[in-house]
């Protein structure tokens, strides 16, 4: 695990040997390893993967500690990871069709956008696994799999690479915190300057 996972990890270990009526750091520190051993097959915190695996020790603890509420959060940790990068993959492919479409990529000029959007609720709805919302707001997707959003992730990122490479652009993985839009006349990522428009986000159609 992280850094930054390590103090949740401690805070909730305790709370957990506590409800357990474990007293002693020898009785909390066999615990919290056999947890570690039980749920993930390791013994250190060091070896516990960041991503599923700090979930899954993180959600065992939230039940021995009977915190219901942190344990749904960790039983869904991975569909939330995924659902977030389908969400900013979507944002990227709708900010680059956008500039495919009008390279300028000036506000007055929603029909590209507007096809933008309506090219990821078809993938949505080619997928078959999320609700598309109306555009006046809401989320994409109800509940899904984590397998499914990263099924609809592929299809997303497959027409994000092909987009980029019109552009002739390298490299091309996926980068959760990229934003698309012009520079003069060349294709640039980053923050947007000041005087841009905003991102194209995903869930509604621009104003």
């Amino acid at each position: 695990m992280t850094k930054a996972q390590l103090k949740p990890y401690w805070r909730a270990v305790n709370r957990a040997a506590s409800a357990l009526g474990l007293v002693g750091k020898e009785a909390i520190e066999k615990y919290r390893h056999s947890v570690m051993m039980e749920e993930i097959g390791v013994e250190h915190a060091r070896d516990v993967d960041p991503g599923d695996g700090f979930d899954r020790v993180m959600y065992r603890l939230a039940v021995d500690a009977g915190d219901w509420s942190a344990a749904a959060r960790y039983a869904t940790g991975e569909e939330r990871r995924m659902a977030h990068l389908v969400e900013q993959c979507a944002r990227q492919v709708l900010e680059l069709k956008a500039l495919d479409n009008d390279p300028m990529f000036e506000n007055e000029h929603r029909a590209a956008r507007e096809v933008a959007v309506d090219y990821v609720v078809g993938v949505i709805a080619q997928a078959g696994y999320f609700v598309a919302e109306s555009p006046s707001g809401g989320e994409w997707w109800a509940d899904i799999s984590a397998a499914q959003a990263f099924q609809v992730f592929k299809m997303l990122d497959t027409h994000r690479r092909r987009l980029l490479k019109r552009y002739d652009w390298r490299p091309l993985s996926f980068d959760p915190d990229a934003t698309w839009y012009i520079d003069g006349i060349n294709l640039a990522v980053g923050q947007l300057p000041y005087d841009a428009p905003l991102p194209v986000h995903v869930g509604r159609i621009p104003a």
